[in-house]
């Protein structure tokens, strides 16, 4: 696909036109026409990666990485340089996503899933499991193994060990507590910041104000001298913890947790602190997974059904 960067930052589709000579012809690409006689162009590497050049038609390109949360700079020389906007990077990235397969291997998540959910009837048949069209377009009909599954993949092909471990908490802990289609009622489900400093950053601290938690609430938690802490307000109970080692990777994570859930999850289970707090941050890491899957091409089978 070939887009065309406007003077006003947003970038216009040019479906019929032939690449211009000089930029390399690479299936499934996404190309940007930049100024001064420039390109960027996308696409995916090594069947999981996605890989990103730019340069000048006709010249050897060089390597640039593009981040979401911000503005991308490509400087030309000392004096010039094009900017894309942080929509046009998520624009053209969520392009080229979408005709990639997401990545992971099938095989090494399911027998990891098997050792979790071996009651599941999915998992009883053999030829199903090796299937992995076949045995997604299961997958797809629950919720919760929808979820898991893709958590369980993507933290797999980032060597996310822990993410697993808080996935499989959260299967024991409270996976029966969401819906049809894996999500929790609305009004019931966990949130989770993360923060290195004492307090989580100005957006965070935002969202917690919202739900009604004061900074000076957060500071009297942050001075408690031993950790986690647990705090009311009339929106549910926020629960302070770390995790790392110190001196090393330490951080900070912030749990919300509606007063129904808390309720049910540490009143009636007699779920610890730590196990909440590690259950509703696996619930979380599921529910992205599932966000992070539909920026994907669809499964081929899922594809032909649809059309």
């Amino acid at each position: 696909m070939i887009f065309e960067l406007m003077s006003n930052g947003s970038i216009a589709n040019l479906p019929q036109t032939a690449l211009p000579d000089g930029i390399p012809d690479i299936p499934g690409g996404v190309v940007l026409l930049l100024p001064y006689n420039r390109y960027l162009l996308g696409h995916c590497f090594m069947r999981n990666y996605e890989r990103w050049i730019w340069g000048k038609p006709g010249i050897d390109p060089q390597e640039v990485f593009l981040y979401e949360n911000g503005p991308q700079s490509l400087v030309l020389d000392d004096s010039t340089r094009v900017t894309l906007p942080a929509s046009v990077v998520s624009q053209i990235r969520g392009v080229l996503y979408s005709q990639m397969q997401p990545p992971g291997e099938h095989l090494p998540t399911v027998l990891i899933l098997r050792g979790v959910l071996k009651d599941h009837p999915v998992f009883k048949d053999d030829a199903l499991v090796q299937d992995e069209p076949t045995f997604l377009q299961n997958v797809e009909k629950d919720g919760v193994l929808n979820m898991t599954y893709w958590a369980v993949r993507f933290a797999l092909f980032r060597g996310e060990f822990e993410a697993i471990a808080r996935i499989k908490t959260w299967l024991r802990t409270a996976a029966e507590l969401s819906d049809v289609h894996g999500g929790m009622p609305q009004g019931h489900a966990p949130k989770v910041w993360f923060s290195l400093t004492p307090l989580p950053g100005g957006k965070e601290l935002a969202e917690l104000e919202a739900l009604s938690f004061s900074v000076d609430d957060l500071q009297r938690m942050v001075s408690q001298s031993a950790l986690p802490v647990v705090l009311f307000s009339k929106a549910g109970y926020l629960v302070l913890s770390d995790f790392g080692t110190p001196g090393g990777g330490a951080f900070r994570v912030w749990v919300f947790l509606p007063a129904p859930l808390w309720n049910e999850l540490r009143e009636r289970r007699k779920l610890s602190i730590r196990d909440l707090v590690i259950s509703s941050w696996g619930y979380c890491d599921a529910v992205q997974a599932v966000a992070e899957r539909g920026r994907y091409a669809p499964s081929p089978r899922t594809a032909i059904l649809t059309t």
